[in-house]
């Protein structure tokens, strides 16, 4: 039998291997095209996730590596597809719209900035700063009110906020400059704009930047003042409010927090993210850039003139929300962290 069997298989030999062969081959090298398919997969979309299971995902800790690598210009598309041609339209027309803005330097509301070597007689000036930092050394005449004060809570006290301003002479016929380090001012404006106060600028930068000031550690004698509000509802965001903005196609939703992975972890639903770390030509000093850098910057990250912006993250989002009223945008502020608890907060991480 064995003899016999190979016999049969050495006549065999000499047969064309089409028979059983051929197929077996073309299994092989069909599993072994198809496994190199799924692992070439596999190693881009490792490649390009941030987050397991999802490839087209933000990079949660570097948004603007992000944003550079989904956003691209049209010499990374196929020129000669029609997304490519439509991705080289738009380029071309924000290249040509950013170079005519970029020329013109002057803000909407310049009124609401204060250069440090400006004149300031007559004005009143409120330091937004630490109790211990004011002591220190602040501006001649300057009157401390810390921002927080106002906000024990974690948000906007208007009747405190009163008290305050009234405990340090202040009247509301009174033209008002406020100034600080980091989104202090900010704050401070923000919160003088809601009790309805007119005549209001901040200082440009922070006052701890700015050389050649003299500043004195002495605090002025007030005389208790009768400041009434007219308070702007509208510049103060409750939960009502948000829901009907949610809805509304006219409001646009921006979180201004400067951690990217935050904005990962909860944020408003279909909000975007703009850090206000992007809004200063010196980081250091936190001047505000030029009014056609702060366009492009606007325009490039989709922000419309012809909605309103309601920011949240306080207190970064109110250096966002000053800004844009520079800019002379419609901008409002949802103040504080009660939106956690709400049915619009939302999480990229699980």
């Amino acid at each position: 039998m064995i003899i016999a069997n190979s016999r049969s298989i050495s006549q065999s030999e000499g047969r064309p291997r089409s028979g059983l062969k051929r197929p077996w081959i073309l299994c092989l090298a069909l599993v072994s095209a198809l496994s190199f398919l799924i692992l070439g997969s596999v190693i881009a979309g490792t490649a390009l996730a941030s987050t397991p299971g999802c490839p087209d995902c933000p990079d949660w800790v570097n948004f603007n590596e992000w944003w550079d690598r989904y956003h691209t210009g049209p010499n990374e598309a196929d020129p000669g597809s029609s997304t490519g041609k439509l991705q080289d339209q738009a380029l071309k027309s924000r290249e040509e719209k950013a170079a005519t803005e970029i020329a013109e330097d002057e803000y909407e509301t310049p009124e609401l900035l204060v250069d440090p070597k400006d004149d300031l007689d007559g004005r009143v000036l409120l330091d937004a700063r630490p109790p211990a930092d004011y002591e220190g050394g602040h501006l001649p005449g300057a009157r401390n009110l810390y921002w927080r004060w106002i906000r024990p809570a974690g948000s906007l006290d208007p009747e405190l906020a009163v008290a305050e301003l009234r405990r340090l002479g202040v009247n509301e016929t009174d033209s008002i400059v406020v100034y600080g380090n980091g989104d202090d001012s900010a704050y401070l404006f923000w919160a003088l704009e809601c009790l309805g106060h007119k005549n209001l600028s901040r200082m440009d930068g922070d006052i701890k930047a700015i050389s050649n000031l003299e500043l004195v550690s002495n605090a002025p004698r007030l005389n208790e003042s009768n400041y009434t509000s007219a308070m702007r509802q509208g510049l103060l965001v409750n939960e009502s409010v948000l829901g009907q903005a949610k809805g509304s196609i006219g409001v646009q939703i921006v979180d201004a927090r400067s951690s990217f992975s935050d904005y990962a972890t909860s944020r408003i639903s279909n909000s975007m993210n703009l850090k206000t770390s992007d809004l200063y030509s010196d980081p250091e000093a936190r001047t505000l850039k030029s009014a056609g850098e702060l366009e492009e910057l606007f325009s490039g990250r989709g922000i419309d003139e012809d909605k309103v912006q309601m920011v949240y993250g306080t207190p970064e989002a109110c250096s966002l929300y000053f800004a844009l009223m520079a800019m002379g945008y419609k901008a409002t502020v949802l103040d504080g962290d009660w939106w956690r608890d709400t049915d619009y907060a939302i999480s990229s991480i699980s």
